[in-house]
Formats: C-alpha cells, structure tokens, sequence
C-alpha cells in the first residue's frame, strides 16, 4: 500500500544516485549541410599572340634601326652633328650656292679686267699712233662695257655676301669662320677698289702729258691684278673651309 509519498516512498534520494527513469535528452535535429556551390567555370579567352621579336634581339626589344649610328637611324634635330638632319641638309645646300657665287664672281671679275685691259692697251696705242678718235671711241666702250661688267659684279656679290652672313650665323667653328672671310673679303675689296680708283683718277686728271697717263695706267693695272689675285684667294679659301666643315659635321 503506498502512502502517496511519490515513487520512492517517501525517502530522500542518497546523494550520487540520480532519477532510475532520467529523461532522454532531445535528439539534435540534423540539417542536411547545404551543398557547396561548384566554382564558376573560368572563362577562356584566345590567348593573344606574342610580339613578334626584332631581328637579332628579344620580343619587345626595340628595333636595330632605334640605336644612334644604326642603319636607318634617323637622328634628332642638333645630335651627333652640331647641325639637325633638317638644318644640316639647309646648311648644306647653301655653302654649295656660296661656292658657286664665288666662281660667280671671280668669272665675272676676271672678264671685266680683262676688257678693262683690252681697251686701254687699244686705246693707248691708237693715242699713240695719233688717232685721238679712234682712242677716246675705245676708251668711250670699254667704259660702257665696264660699266655693265660692274653692275652684274655688283649683284652677284651681293648674293655671295647675303649667303656668307646666312652660313656664318648657322654654322659654328671653321664653317663659321670660312663664310666671315668671305663676307670680310667682299667688303673690303669693294673698300679698297674704290680707295684705288679715286687715287688714280686724281692722278690721270691732273697728268699734264701722255708717257705720265700711259705709266699711271700700268700702274693701275698691275695694283688692279694684285688686289683680284687676293681677292679671289680670300673667297676660294673661305669658302672651301665652310663647305669642308658642314660636309665633316652634316
């Protein structure tokens, strides 16, 4: 007969004995893991092709023709030559033209002394002879034809002097210095030219006879050789010195 005391008749459980019906714990509730997501299939693309390697080097190696003294290199303007490829060939051209004025010139020179001295030897030996007309209608036309020798002279060496300043201001060292001698010979044998001619002209005017015209005249003459001879020998060499050095430095 139970007394209403529960399970164990009343009695205190002992220590270290536990309930003989524990309950169960709960059983977990398991999920189904959630399935990984397969990667993205990665996208292919054509691969591109390689860069095509210059001859005798490496892919992206630049081209033989991109070193300086390559050939076909083509330099920049003022490198390697104190003078642009552009400026170079400019420079070039105009100590070409300044050599031709100077055979221009020294052309023209030559033929105007030449007649210079054709009609004075006639018309000194027609004065000579007597024939006073025929002597001033020589001298009458070699003063006309030197008149015309002087005004083509003069244009040619003006273009002779534009383009020896023009060479000087672009070239440097002994170009340079080769079209100012040119230039300062031009000058100073138009200077020196006219410094003659006055003096010989006071002389000839104030000459009371003619043995003292004919020695004044042959005089002039010989003065008139020398000073072309060194004119001439002034543009020759300063224009060889700048031709020379833009063909060195072009």
């Amino acid at each position: 007969m139970t007394q209403g005391y529960g399970p164990n008749n009343g009695q205190q459980p002992q220590w270290g004995q536990g309930d003989q019906n524990p309950q169960q714990p709960a059983q977990p509730q398991w999920q189904p893991a959630p399935q990984p997501q397969s990667p993205a299939q990665p996208q292919w693309q054509p691969a591109s092709p390689a860069p095509t390697p210059a001859p005798g080097g490496y892919p992206g190696a630049p081209a033989a023709a991109a070193y300086p003294g390559a050939p076909g290199h083509s330099a920049p303007n003022g490198v390697g030559s104190g003078a642009g490829s552009g400026s170079g060939s400019r420079l070039a051209k105009l100590t070409k033209w300044m050599l031709i004025l100077v055979a221009a010139v020294i052309v023209v020179r030559v033929i105007r002394e030449i007649v210079s001295i054709v009609t004075s030897l006639v018309g000194n030996a027609a004065m000579s002879s007597g024939s006073m007309d025929n002597g001033m209608a020589v001298a009458g036309g070699g003063v006309i034809v030197g008149l015309l020798f002087l005004l083509v002279n003069g244009l040619v060496s003006l273009g002779l002097l534009v383009l020896s300043i023009m060479v000087a201001v672009q070239s440097t060292g002994r170009g340079r210095a080769g079209a100012i001698i040119v230039a300062a010979t031009l000058v100073v044998s138009v200077i020196v030219y006219w410094i003659f001619s006055g003096i010989f002209t006071a002389v000839l005017y104030n000459a009371g006879d003619f043995s003292t015209i004919q020695t004044v005249s042959i005089i002039s003459v010989v003065v008139e050789i020398v000073r072309l001879l060194v004119v001439f020998a002034g543009l020759i060499v300063g224009g060889l010195m700048a031709r020379n050095w833009v063909k060195r430095n072009a």
